[in-house]
């Protein structure tokens, strides 16, 4: 395998930190107190994968009253604070996968996100692996974001890549590294990440 051309990328939140429930938490309380429900099944379907204000758009009671829709993508800047005040409580990035991201020396990594880089850097810097990453790619580098293939295509612009794995835990995310030309690879729970990627490796042909 020629290493120097292919690149592993990975996606943020649900993929290396797990930070969904998180988000799911902080937006199930708002909601609640709009006495709109939201579930984790809910979370699951709608905002994974997605900007948090596509996510409310999709919400049913919302679309039948803009006023409130209105009102709940003003509060999108608290819920992101509530969500990184958890965070710095509880570091999201499990230890193995921070193992396995310093032991990847010989390939290129990089990171696509739908999160903002003021919200994905300081969690990687305290984990000691954003030296890990060849390039970074979030919300603030793309017009369109995820299902869109833009924000993979620039990855692989960066890395001049020619073939790829993209580690995705959502449906938007993966169509988004699929239309890119890249492997995308589901990855169920953050945790299972280290043996999801050893296995990709070992079947991936050289």
């Amino acid at each position: 395998m020629d290493f120097e051309t292919v690149a592993l990328i990975f996606d943020f939140d649900g993929v290396l930190a797990d930070t969904e429930p998180l988000f799911w938490r902080a937006w199930a309380r708002l909601l609640d107190s709009h006495k709109v429900p939201f579930g984790w099944d809910d979370y699951c379907r709608l905002g994974r994968g997605v900007k948090d204000e596509e996510m409310l758009s999709r919400l049913p009671q919302l679309q039948a009253d803009p006023s409130l829709l209105l009102q709940l993508l003003s509060e999108i800047g608290a819920v992101r604070r509530i969500v990184q005040d958890w965070i710095e409580e509880h570091p999201p990035i499990p230890d193995p996968t921070i193992a396995m991201l310093r032991g990847l020396n010989a390939f290129q990594v990089g990171l696509v996100t739908s999160s903002h880089r003021s919200e994905v850097e300081p969690v990687l810097r305290r984990a000691e692996i954003l030296t890990c990453f060849h390039t970074i790619v979030t919300a603030d580098d793309s017009v369109r974001h995820k299902p869109d293939p833009e924000p993979y295509l620039l990855a692989r612009k960066r890395l001049s890549l020619v073939r790829g794995f993209a580690f995705e835990d959502s449906e938007p995310g993966l169509i988004s590294a699929a239309a890119a030309g890249l492997t995308a690879i589901r990855v169920d729970d953050p945790h299972n990440l280290p043996h999801i990627v050893s296995t990709a490796l070992a079947t991936f042909p050289g």
